[in-house]
């Protein structure tokens, strides 16, 4: 993933999506990849697609596309980019933060309505941790 020209065979504008780990496609170093699921809404049509990028390779890859976003509108636009990289990275800290808790919460909560009656009542409901 460096720097080069190159021209793609389909353009898929992102209009929305998301971010995760998949342990299944992992780097030689045993790192997970990134996931993302792209979303496109243009002229009432939506498409979606999965985008597996293997987290020992990203830097690089995002490394080069900063690189033309500086070259082209300047260091500045490229301190600006970081800084809202860094910052969606603290927010999505706190939310996952805040989610692993409601989760740990739901078990324990679970845990305790069972103990305390012998296992004839539970509050369970699916607490699946975020990845």
């Amino acid at each position: 993933m460096d720097i080069r020209i190159t021209e793609p065979s389909r353009i898929f504008r992102a209009t929305s999506g998301g971010a995760g780990l998949n342990a299944e496609y992992r780097c030689s170093d045993g790192s997970p990849s990134l996931s993302f699921h792209l979303f496109s809404e243009h002229d009432g049509t939506t498409e979606d697609i999965a985008v597996l990028l293997p987290a020992c390779v990203a830097p690089r890859l995002v490394g080069a596309a900063l690189a033309y976003l500086e070259a082209a509108q300047g260091t500045e636009a490229g301190e600006q980019f970081v800084q809202a990289l860094l910052a969606t990275r603290d927010r999505s800290a706190q939310l996952l933060a805040a989610e692993r808790a409601e989760h740990e919460a739901a078990s324990a909560a679970c845990c305790e309505a069972g103990y305390r009656t012998q296992g004839r009542e539970h509050t369970c409901r699916g607490t699946q941790p975020s990845t």
